[in-house]
Order: C-alpha cells, then sequence, then structure tokens
C-alpha cells in the first residue's frame, strides 16, 4: 500500500515491542515504529502505532497501525471511526447469510438474489427493531441464522 500511496489505519496485535511504548497509567501512546517481517520474504516499513483505552475492559488497550501521522489528541476519534466501520462489515457477512446458493452465470440472477438477501436482512433488523424495543440496544435477540431458519420453515405456494 505505501508503493501505491493509499493512507491506512489498521487494527494490530501488538508486539512485545509496542507494548512496551505504553507506560504505566498512560490513557494512550502515539509511536513512530519499524515493523518488521523477518521470514522469507523480509520487510520493513516505517508505520506510526497508536493505542486507545479498551471501551469496557480497564487496563487493556485497542492498538493500532497507519501510514499517516497522527496526533495524541486525535488517537481517539480514529480509533471510534474505525469501530464504526465494523458494523458495515458485519451487516455485509450477516447478508450472506440469506444468500441462496446458486450456480447460475447469468448476472441478473445473481443480482435477484443478493437483492433478495438484502431485503430479507433488513426485515431480520425489522424484525429485531420491534422485538427488542425498549431492552438492551445493540444485541439482536434474534440472529440472522434463526431468522432465516423461521423464513425457510414457511410453506410458499
Amino acid at each position: 500500500m505505501e508503493q501505491l500511496g493509499v493512507d491506512y489505519i489498521v487494527r494490530a496485535r501488538p508486539s512485545k515491542g509496542m507494548k512496551d511504548r505504553l507506560s504505566a497509567g498512560a490513557e494512550t501512546v502515539v509511536d513512530d515504529y519499524l515493523m518488521q517481517r523477518k521470514r522469507k520474504p523480509t520487510a520493513s516499513a516505517p508505520v506510526t502505532v497508536f493505542a486507545v483505552p479498551h471501551r469496557s475492559k480497564e487496563d487493556e488497550h485497542v492498538w493500532f497501525v497507519t501510514n499517516r501521522e497522527i496526533a495524541p489528541e486525535a488517537a481517539r476519534a480514529y480509533a471510534a471511526a474505525f469501530r464504526r466501520r465494523w458494523g458495515i462489515e458485519t451487516s455485509y457477512r450477516q447478508i450472506g447469510d440469506f444468500l441462496p446458493r446458486t450456480s447460475s452465470p447469468t448476472f441478473s440472477v445473481r443480482l435477484f438474489y443478493f437483492l433478495f438477501a438484502v431485503a430479507l436482512y433488513n426485515l431480520c433488523v425489522l424484525a429485531n427493531v420491534l422485538v427488542t424495543e425498549g431492552a438492551i440496544p445493540g444485541k439482536p435477540s434474534i440472529s440472522t441464522r434463526t431468522f432465516r431458519e423461521f423464513v425457510l420453515l414457511t410453506g410458499y405456494g
């Protein structure tokens, strides 16, 4: 991505060298780091690592690697933006729970299947909104797989 000039921020599994940069009691850390791959093909890249406190686990941090320059006061904002992205990723994965299997090479058939799967996913989200009104937000009470089984049990025709 460096060669293409693409800016990136990715979540990182912290190495010992990264964890050592976090001093006791520090809320956030932003530091330059040389990321290295020691196995063949070997490579190294200068990056910026930053860590912010975990939202729910005390004494834990969430680590990120980026090729952008990050100001320490902006680290939390970048982490929050990155966290919002996962809702979108999860939605695309859950739409796959409704996709029927097909071997058709016809684009219109495949497009219809995808749009139908999106409609079923949206119906599942609506069912969860109606069921969980007033309940704990964020945790669906009906999973997409359970909802799919319910829809498949319905007789058609």
